[in-house]
């Protein structure tokens, strides 16, 4: 096994690149020789928000390795683990020394035990409470700071003022689902979900079940090129009508820096699976996924399955890749034929093929029509993170055909 002075030195001067020691999970205890070292680095950085250079380290610690400076830190890191879990499973059986002596039946109970801790520690799908818990003061403190700057928004920032004030937007790793009746609107905000995302710079996957790639991509041109300041209509683009044609080619020229993908199909199946759902965030690594028509994906495997089973694994698969790539996903559904007045929001009993949705999502939203107001829309919010629903319902200016979708403050 390597020299602990050289590794740990490779760590120590790696970490002073901030993003890397935001990520190093492991504490000053795992440490066989420089853990007064990485002490100072982490009080360093909570007094001054900044890590110290690799100079000051030296003048600090002159017993770290200079040599190890150029180490790669991933190899390092490689490395440093195989060597505390050495530690560690030597501690176990060596703690247990005289107990197995006296009492071996016991010894081995506490030598079982004392793995199993060790092993969950190096599991890379469940980890204890306890651990790395110092991080998370750090984690409070930088989102603090970001809610002095800018926007003062965490997450990805949201199509409705209400809960953009609040301060938090759409998380990794959290579901957002909508479900109204069918010409509701359900994909326009789908799609004004996927341009507030872009606009602010989040990379953004959106996947049509329901409506080919061009149609996505006419309403996209309307509500984008709004945001970006044209003028385009929605009906014009649609039946070839006479349009400002330069504008819009102005526009079209300015794609380039959008990040935004569009997907109606995977090539060489029927339908779009969760697994190749899986393979195009793998891929791309979009910061936030849309679906529209979420309930038209297929699970993995053979749909051999009762409804209400394929769609309790689709829709808590759904979940898990969220919490698996740490992405944040918008998706909309269906609301039942129960939900047959659309000028009444749609109940959370009322999601077609069960409520696996509304339990999967961390934030459940249904929308319905508003009664003698043709450009308006009603949301509800049936579900909240925290149990905090923003107000209960906003209304949106919803003026579709020239790129308007907006909340109406103060109206309810």
């Amino acid at each position: 096994m390597e020299n602990f002075d050289f590794i740990e030195s490779g760590i120590i001067f790696g970490l002073t690149d901030r993003l890397a020691f935001r990520k190093f999970k492991y504490t000053s205890k795992d440490f066989a020789q420089h853990g007064d070292a990485f002490k100072f680095l982490t009080s360093y950085y909570d007094t001054y928000a900044e890590v110290p250079t690799p100079e000051t380290l030296c003048e600090n610690f002159p017993t770290l390795n200079p040599a190890a400076e150029t180490l790669n830190l991933d190899y390092a890191i490689d490395t440093f683990q195989s060597q505390v879990l050495h530690r560690r499973i030597i501690e176990t059986f060596q703690t247990n020394k005289e107990l197995l002596q006296d009492n071996p039946k016991h010894a081995l109970a506490q030598i079982n035990h004392g793995l199993q801790d060790i092993a969950v520690v190096y599991d890379e799908d469940i980890t204890y409470y306890n651990q790395n818990a110092g991080s998370r003061f750090t984690e409070w403190k930088e989102r603090t700071e970001k809610r002095k700057m800018g926007d003062g928004i965490m997450g990805i920032p949201t199509p409705f003022t209400s809960l953009n004030k609040m301060g938090v937007g759409w998380m990794p790793g959290e579901m957002v689902s909508l479900f109204a009746r069918p010409s509701v609107g359900k994909s326009w905000m789908c799609v004004q979900a996927a341009v507030t995302a872009v606009m602010n710079g989040y990379k953004t996957l959106l996947i049509s079940t329901e409506m080919p790639t061009a149609q996505m991509n006419m309403r996209m041109d309307v509500v984008l090129g709004k945001a970006m300041g044209y003028n385009f209509y929605h009906r014009d683009l649609r039946s070839g009508n006479p349009i400002d044609e330069n504008a819009y080619q102005e526009f079209l020229d300015h794609l380039d820096n959008v990040p935004l993908l569009v997907c109606d199909h995977v090539e060489g199946e029927s339908s779009i699976s969760l697994e190749s759902i899986h393979n195009l965030i793998r891929k791309y690594t979009p910061d936030f996924v849309v679906i529209d028509g979420v309930y038209l994906i297929t699970s993995n495997g053979r749909n051999t399955k009762a409804m209400w089973e394929q769609t309790h694994m689709l829709f808590y698969g759904l979940k898990n890749l969220c919490l698996s790539t740490n992405t944040a996903m918008f998706v909309s559904t269906q609301a039942t034929k129960e939900a047959s007045d659309v000028f009444m929001p749609p109940q959370p009993d009322q999601v077609a093929f069960g409520d696996a949705l509304l339990r999967a999502s961390d934030v459940v939203m249904s929308m319905c029509l508003i009664e003698e107001e043709e450009e308006r829309r009603l949301l509800v919010f049936q579900k909240y993170r925290d149990g905090v629903v923003p107000g209960g319902a906003v209304a949106l200016d919803w003026k579709v055909n020239t790129g308007i979708i907006a909340e109406l403050e103060d109206e309810f």
